[in-house]
């Protein structure tokens, strides 16, 4: 049984089709993408479903399974509240804070106060019938995955930027995992190691996914159908983008034969028509005309179901100077390195490449690691850079950035166009910016009443209008749709400069790249496509975690031989009373926490005591897990330092530092060994 469906959906917007007889059938597990251009009409689809727009079609269906619930990711949020926590599902996050209040309450409590205990069992009880504990585990899972860190979740969202907000309202839609999600371009503000895990759970979860997505690489990877919405038509095929395409490209093939039949068909019935008339046999001219008419119709009507040629975009690129060469070095760059002001490490490690004439290099890596900033270094825009860069002279070089900016915001779009070439005509320059999307009044809109795609679009045409020899882009996919994207990508392929590429876009990378310049592990490497990379930067994050977690590993194991020798638990207690040979390693409250611990005069007998236990052990664990974090994380910078250290005080600290995580690790396996025993 369909848990949507759709009949009849035609809507349009100021005499404009936007969706024309659209019917849809969703099933129950369905991982449909729906793609198209710009303005296609794929978000009104979404409003529709959700009710919040009608169809126009006084006969349309809308029908929706009883008792589901659908979740929806919008494109772009409109309102940011100042709630903090909002990530959070309200009534586990009280519950939980009620059982932290009560944790401390009895731990500083020496008397059993049986009201104290009889809140925290009610409270813990109902913390598990809301499935708290595995909520927990998921939240943490989602966080991980999408790149969230425990504090920007617990912002409010008024305070976080608009990518920060999208991610965490694409974390509260997954922890809620509904009957069917709508993602709106849920790939947006994701950097690749995200959008893979994202793959991972889209692909692994139960509910229905319909999503709309400009990511070739998203859809191959999550697509069960994809439906093209291209003029109004919703055309629905089996199977990913790839798939699409191949069975796309198969139909426009059969059709262009039928069509092909049917005007030759439709040609000699017009000359038997007109035979029959010249020869005044009316009452077969009559019935001749009636077949031509049936005809013309179905010719009409394949025409009409095939796909139009492309009108957003059909970029051009100027050919420049002649390098000569093409395996001539255009661009060097020695010991490049960038530290930010109150940093005590660079950015990335010093960094030497060549780009030759007509070499096309993208650079990857994770949010946050530098690619921006190395090519704002190329350019000298950079203050915090240092290194040796070199351009070939008289190269003419063309950047297009993640933010657009015009000088002129009050420009139309014409005037923009002419302002970077003045000899150029009106006719000429709508011609140009017609390649471009741009037609009709559109030439006429003033810069800042642009959209996001619409800036990026016409900054393309200033650029390529100039003619570069080298090519800096930072994001060029961006906001631009599938069809658009594919068109650049051919223009790329055939321009005769070098490009030097940032770029989130698997297809993009495998198809423009020529090999990839990748961060990994804090250190810039050539790498010979997408896939080596990411092999490289998972065999490092292995590798760390390894030689992270080696010590604690190995301190476990040789814990566990010594408690498995000693069953004791009076024993273990008078071991952790022991660790009081380190005590000038441990705070005030590290020695409170161990006091507590000690302060079980027996092995709990009955269910009260086991609560009080409980309580004043899980506060511990949870007191030692945040000390561990901020040790390791200051371990890790101290190690960053050692290169460059001069002081022998940094080495004092790192061996005061390992004492402390070591006791931390081993007071820590005492109580959980402790707990393991009351189970």
């Amino acid at each position: 049984m369909s848990q949507i469906s759709l009949k009849n959906i035609d809507k349009s917007y100021y005499e404009k089709d936007v969706l024309v007889d659209v019917d849809l059938q969703i099933n129950p597990g369905d991982k449909l993408a729906i793609i198209g251009e710009n303005g296609a009409g794929k978000t009104t689809l979404f409003r529709i479903i959700l009710g919040l727009e009608q169809p126009d079609s006084e006969n349309a269906e809308i029908i929706v399974a009883k008792n589901i619930v659908i979740g929806h990711l919008e494109q772009e949020l409109s309102n940011a509240s100042n709630e903090s926590n909002a990530l959070y599902d309200a009534e586990i996050y009280q519950t939980e804070t009620k059982i932290n209040k009560l944790t401390k309450q009895i731990a500083i409590n020496n008397e059993e106060d049986q009201n104290l205990l009889r809140e925290y069992a009610k409270a813990t009880a109902k913390f598990e019938s809301l499935d708290g504990y595995n909520y927990r585990y998921k939240l943490k899972s989602i966080l991980a995955g999408l790149g969230i860190s425990e504090e920007t979740a617990h912002r409010p969202l008024s305070e976080l930027s608009g990518g920060e907000r999208m991610r965490i309202s694409l974390a509260r839609l997954l922890l809620k995992e509904p009957d069917v999600m709508l993602l709106d371009e849920p790939t947006n503000h994701l950097d690749h190691i995200a959008t893979e895990w994202l793959e991972e759970f889209l692909t692994s979860t139960k509910s229905t996914v319909i999503f709309i997505s400009h990511d070739r690489a998203f859809i191959d990877q999550i697509a069960t159908k994809t439906a093209e919405l291209e003029h109004g038509k919703l055309t629905l095929y089996n199977g990913n983008f790839s798939k699409f395409a191949s069975l796309k490209k198969e139909r426009e093939s059969f059709l262009n034969k039928e069509i092909s039949k049917l005007e030759d068909q439709v040609q000699r019935q017009a000359e038997i028509t007109q035979t029959m008339l010249s020869h005044r046999k009316i009452g077969s001219y009559r019935s001749s005309q009636k077949k031509s008419r049936r005809l013309q119709a179905r010719l009409n009507d394949l025409k009409s179901s095939k796909s139009k040629n492309p009108t957003s975009l059909k970029f051009d690129i100027l050919k420049g100077i002649d390098l000569g060469d093409p395996n001539k070095i255009i661009l060097s760059v020695k010991d490049l390195s960038v530290t930010f002001e109150g940093q005590s490490h660079s950015l990335f490690k010093p960094f030497s490449f060549s780009l030759r004439g007509k070499e096309k290099v993208i650079i990857v890596g994770k949010n946050g690691c530098g690619k921006t900033t190395l090519i704002n270094s190329l350019l000298g825009e950079e203050k915090a850079a240092e290194g040796i860069v070199r351009l070939t002279k008289d190269i003419k070089y063309g950047v297009l950035r993640q933010l657009v900016e015009f000088f002129d915001e009050s420009h139309t779009v014409i005037e923009s166009l002419q302002w970077v070439d003045p000899h150029l005509t009106e006719g000429a320059a709508r011609n140009r910016l017609a390649l471009y999307g741009f037609r009709n009044i559109d030439v006429f809109k003033q810069l800042h009443t642009l959209s996001g795609g619409e800036r990026r679009r016409l900054y393309l045409c200033h650029l390529l209008t100039e003619n570069p020899d080298i090519l800096f882009l930072d994001e060029p996919t961006n906001h631009l749709d599938i069809n658009s994207s594919e068109i650049l990508e051919n223009a790329l392929l055939n321009y005769e400069g070098a490009i030097l590429a940032v770029s989130h876009d698997r297809y993009f990378i495998e198809k423009i790249g020529q090999y990839v310049l990748g961060f990994v592990d804090n250190e810039i490497k050539p790498y010979p496509n997408y896939k080596s990379f990411r092999l490289a930067e998972k065999n490092a994050y292995q590798k760390n975690s390894k030689q992270n977690d080696h010590i604690i590993k190995k301190r476990m194991i040789n814990q566990s031989d010594e408690n498995h020798s000693n069953n004791n638990i009076n024993q273990n207690k008078e071991e952790l009373v022991h660790t009081k040979k380190n005590n000038d390693l441990f705070s005030k409250q590290d020695l409170r926490l161990q006091q507590n611990l000690v302060n079980i005069n027996h092995f709990p007998t009955n269910p009260v005591q086991t609560r009080k236990f409980r309580a004043i052990s899980q506060e511990a664990l949870s007191d030692l897990e945040r000390k561990m974090n901020v040790c390791e994380t200051k371990k890790i910078e101290l190690e960053k330092n050692f290169s460059d250290a001069k002081d022998e005080k940094i080495y004092t600290e790192y061996d005061h530092l390992l004492k402390l995580i070591e006791n931390y690790e081993n007071l820590y396996l005492k109580i959980l060994e402790l707990q393991e025993q009351l189970d």
